[in-house]
């Protein structure tokens, strides 16, 4: 008998695996944000003198992901993020990051993203990158989105600083089209 289930189990077709889920999604927003160390005297201080915090310029964010994992679990995933500057000094960003998703309730998304963000132009530099962010779906596939960012971006020295750092913390509303594929 235990000669006959051993063969059984020996000639037994594995059981097909199914392939992980996962979800595909496209991102647009806009934002403004502030920013905190301001050497070159900016034309948008908010405080009294030009050595205040001064606003960034308004941008556009255009993004993709793909997460893995099962519908309301944790899922990790990546992002690619293009932000554009919408008014001022022309300037690109172009942002891989790492990106954790959770289905908090049926019809809302958490989601936080690190990032290395790499300005493209006017001239080459690059930075660290957080954000945390919520989705309301509207619909099942189509929801609005809001972010806070944190970034540190190292840039070109001034007399005062040989090498600068300049924090900025930033904020978008925007829309999310997500497909999931649950196989």
């Amino acid at each position: 008998m235990l000669s006959v289930l051993w063969s059984a189990r020996a000639y037994a077709a594995p059981p097909a695996e199914r392939p992980e889920p996962f979800q595909l999604m496209l991102t647009a927003a806009g934002g403004d944000g502030l920013r905190f160390n301001n050497p070159f005297r900016l034309a948008t201080p908010l405080g009294a003198s030009a050595e205040s915090v001064s606003r960034t310029a308004s941008f556009v964010d255009l993004g993709a992901a793909v997460t893995f994992g099962a519908p309301g679990g944790l899922e990790h995933g990546a992002a690619l993020r293009i932000t554009i500057a919408a008014e001022g000094v022309p300037q690109s960003v172009v942002a891989p990051s790492y990106l954790a998703w959770w289905r908090a309730r049926p019809g809302v998304a958490l989601y936080g993203r690190l990032a290395v963000p790499l300005v493209v132009t006017p001239s080459v530099t690059w930075g660290l990158e957080a954000g945390a962010g919520t989705v309301w779906f509207a619909r099942a596939g189509l929801g609005l989105s809001f972010e806070v960012v944190g970034d540190v971006f190292y840039g070109a020295a001034t007399q005062e600083v040989r090498a600068a750092a300049y924090p900025v913390v930033s904020g978008q509303l925007g829309v999310v089209i997500a497909y999931e594929v649950l196989r």
